[in-house]
């Protein structure tokens, strides 16, 4: 499977500084419009898409940022849960994804790829 990125522009209203070292004040810039567009990107990488797989629990951590150069990275840690209707049954499973960043001023433009693990 080739390997897709997904592209994100987010909006910094407040104290960027501040929001490095604070990974629960960073994640809040992951508005319902972005976690949609992570949601879908790591969801069609899933070969598997029995019990209509989404993504929950998003939380930010491994936050790096070099002012000089304007550029870091964190990951976005997720789980991936579903729900199989004919069995009542449901799974959820731990995940993750990188994502690098450039700031631009009040922008931040952030690129990640969903790499999936699979043992064979």
């Amino acid at each position: 499977m080739a390997e897709t990125a997904i592209l994100l522009t987010i909006t910094v209203d407040g104290n960027f500084d501040s929001l490095i070292d604070d990974p629960v004040q960073f994640s809040k810039l992951l508005g319902p419009e972005q976690r949609r567009q992570i949601d879908d990107h790591v969801v069609n990488q899933l070969e598997d898409k029995d019990g209509a797989p989404a993504l929950s629990d998003f939380s930010i951590a491994n936050i790096t940022f070099d002012p000089v150069s304007s550029k870091g990275s964190f990951r976005v840690h997720f789980k991936i849960s579903r729900q199989f209707c004919c069995s009542d049954v449901t799974s959820c499973q731990t995940d993750y994804m990188d994502f690098k960043f450039t700031k631009r001023g009040k922008k931040i433009d952030v690129t990640g790829s969903y790499v999936l693990w699979a043992i064979q």
